[in-house]
């Protein structure tokens, strides 16, 4: 059973394309419906210490800091998120095909100073796949199919594993965003052998010279901390 859900998981992460062969808005002005194009005050999204599951509204435009927007299209077969600063269109971040859930095209986890974090998920219990942006140039700064552990938003601070299923010889990554500094550690070794495990690590504190993690394990019954030097 746990192959076959991999297998269901893999099948919807390749139906949702973050690839470049889509980089303008698909066909002709006239063939594409705009979902909430006006900009409504009430609905922006300007994210400070959201948890991973808040995700967004259903087929709604999100608005980033410093002038940065990523509006929701939609054409006959397939549904995108169009990344612009103003009226400029930077790129098209992932297009889907019409009727999956937007959480499997994509929505925004954090919004950094001059990065966002754009989240998709599949499912409860599947682990989050993330891509931290460059806000000027879209690049990508992490490894693609990365996967969140979890984020400090106010210190712009990013943990994740570059292995959406971590084996022990994997390592969890602490992406410091602002100083541009990425630190990789050892998971906790009680929460391998059983299902889930990046949802069952949470970042409880940070300073510049430490942070703490908190996990569940023992089917979620043990929860212990484990602090790490930076």
């Amino acid at each position: 059973m746990k192959e076959i859900a991999i297998i269901m998981t893999f099948s919807l992460i390749l139906s949702c394309k973050s690839d470049k062969k889509k980089l303008a808005l698909p066909k002709s002005k006239s063939e594409i419906s705009i979902i909430n194009h006006a900009i409504d005050s009430s609905k922006n999204t300007n994210i400070a210490n959201q948890k991973v599951e808040d995700s967004t509204e259903e087929n709604s435009d999100t608005y980033l800091k410093n002038g940065f927007s990523i509006i929701y299209t939609t054409d006959d077969e397939d549904q995108y998120l169009i990344y612009k600063k103003g009226k400029r269109i930077i790129d098209t971040l992932n297009s889907c095909s019409v009727g999956l859930p937007i959480k499997n095209l994509g929505y925004v986890i954090s919004d950094f100073d001059n990065t966002f974090i754009l989240g998709q998920s599949y499912g409860s219990g599947n682990p989050t796949v993330v891509e931290l942006y460059d806000k000027e140039t879209a690049k990508k700064l992490i490894k693609e199919y990365s996967a969140i552990i979890d984020v400090d938003s106010t210190n712009q601070i990013l943990l994740y594993s570059e292995n959406d299923v971590p084996k022990l010889t994997d390592k969890m990554t602490l992406f410091d965003v602002k100083k541009n500094i990425k630190e990789n550690y050892d998971f906790p070794k009680e929460v391998f052998g059983e299902p889930e495990i990046l949802s069952r690590i949470h970042l409880i504190n940070i300073s510049d010279k430490t942070f703490t993690i908190e996990y569940e394990f023992n089917d979620y019954r043990n929860t212990k901390r484990q602090k790490y030097t930076r």
